[in-house]
């Protein structure tokens, strides 16, 4: 436990991308919010693709806290996250709420969105 540093925000976790993706993000739900027209590919995919970049970067983060600044997620731990949400997302909550549809894109951009992660965002 002396080797690492746990208990310490380590705010370098949240990198520059990270903070665009979010603007984009929140900039998308304000858009929405305020009923302006979207293009159909934002209105219907942006929040697929930018899903999981946001999703494990606030997780290795709070990971971080707990575990030391030195944490970083390996392949099939963002595989599976790609795969669990593709799953819950496209295949099973279709399936019980009227509120979801599924769509094969949709888990395309979550791998997407999970390539950009680990390629950008797990550093």
């Amino acid at each position: 436990m002396a080797d690492r540093v746990a208990g310490r925000i380590n705010w370098s976790t949240l990198s520059p991308l990270f903070w665009v993706l979010a603007a984009v993000y929140l900039a998308h739900l304000s858009w929405r919010w305020l009923g302006l027209p979207r293009p159909w590919w934002v209105q219907h995919y942006l929040d697929d693709l930018l899903c999981l970049p946001l999703v494990l970067t606030v997780t290795i983060f709070i990971l971080r806290y707990f575990y030391g600044p030195q944490l970083r997620l390996s392949w099939y731990h963002v595989a599976f996250t790609v795969v669990y949400f593709s799953l819950a997302f496209e295949v099973f909550f279709p399936r019980f709420m009227p509120r979801y549809t599924s769509d094969w894109v949709d888990a395309a951009l979550y791998a997407i969105g999970g390539v950009i992660f680990y390629r950008f965002l797990n550093k």
